[in-house]
């Protein structure tokens, strides 16, 4: 009788264990996810901010409603042919150029695909806990294409580091713009350094948005590729780390948004630079990934 006390205690002991390790194992797996979902949305970030380079890039110069009609109205009084629906926009804003629509479509498609990529590195945790035991099926599904997808945000990045972005349709209006102002001489002096002035301002401005989207564009490549790497860390060490180590890292990878703004554009490039040839030779600069105790 005693025997069999002490046998249905063990096997309660027995049992209680075992589930608190299926919690913690739970547990560590919900902060995986979390961690993975951190990294998906710091890379869609990154996509979408090169995207947003792009459309800078070819698009025309802002313009008050009035000075789009002071302008109509200047182009058509030196218009000498007919109108036509295709024509009448070019006269409203001469600056505004066409993309070739498949160009765009393929444009917009491959950044659909490459979000789409990330969305189903994503998804793959949602298995975790499903497929077996402990998820390690689908922790292990995720190592190798985590991997290939920072090396494709290695070489989007490194693309962007050696071609800074050029505002072409902005700079071209300016130049436009400086050439009319030059070649005017029956312009008043004042009115004529009035003029100079405004387009300084504009060039200076123009400078400015370009500087601050390739910064902009830099630090989104480089958050997500410390997060890329600090996931695959928690990955390959999966069955050490301790969930609170997880966390941590979570906590951590909030904090690069703020330490790589503080950066110069120096030291960011850098960085960037730093990131991404560690990510392309395969390497981590994670460092060791803390063990569970």
């Amino acid at each position: 009788m005693q025997y069999t006390i002490i046998k249905k205690c063990g096997q309660r002991g027995m049992m209680l264990l075992m589930l608190g390790l299926l919690a913690a194992c739970a547990q560590k797996a919900d902060a995986l996810k979390l961690s993975a979902h951190q990294f998906s949305l710091a890379a869609d970030k990154a996509i979408t901010s090169l995207d947003d380079m792009r459309t800078a890039e070819f698009a025309a110069p802002v313009q008050s409603k009035d000075v789009q009609e002071a302008e109509f109205i200047a182009n058509l009084n030196n218009f000498t042919g007919t109108l036509t629906a295709s024509n009448i926009p070019v006269l409203i804003n001469p600056d505004a150029i066409t993309i070739d629509p498949d160009v765009n479509a393929k444009w917009q498609q491959d950044m659909a695909n490459l979000r789409h990529q990330y969305q189903q590195f994503d998804a793959i945790f949602t298995d975790i806990g499903e497929d077996d035991l402990f998820g390690i099926g689908a922790i292990h599904k995720a190592g190798p294409i985590l991997q290939k997808l920072r090396r494709q945000l290695a070489k989007l990045g490194q693309t962007l580091g050696t071609t800074p972005p050029v505002f072409m349709v902005r700079r071209d209006a300016l130049v436009a713009a400086i050439n009319k102002i030059h070649e005017d001489k029956s312009t008043p002096a004042d009115t004529r350094t009035g003029q100079i002035k405004a387009w300084w301002q504009q060039w200076q401005q123009l400078q400015a948005d370009e500087q601050q989207s390739y910064q902009t564009a830099l630090q989104d490549f480089v958050i997500a590729g410390q997060l890329g790497a600090q996931l695959q860390n928690q990955i390959a060490n999966y069955s050490k780390i301790s969930t609170q180590s997880v966390l941590k890292d979570i906590e951590d990878g909030l904090t690069f948004v703020a330490e790589n703004q503080g950066l110069g554009m120096k030291q960011l490039k850098h960085k960037a630079d730093s990131v991404i040839l560690q990510t392309l030779a395969g390497q981590s600069d994670m460092g060791p990934a803390t063990t569970a105790k």
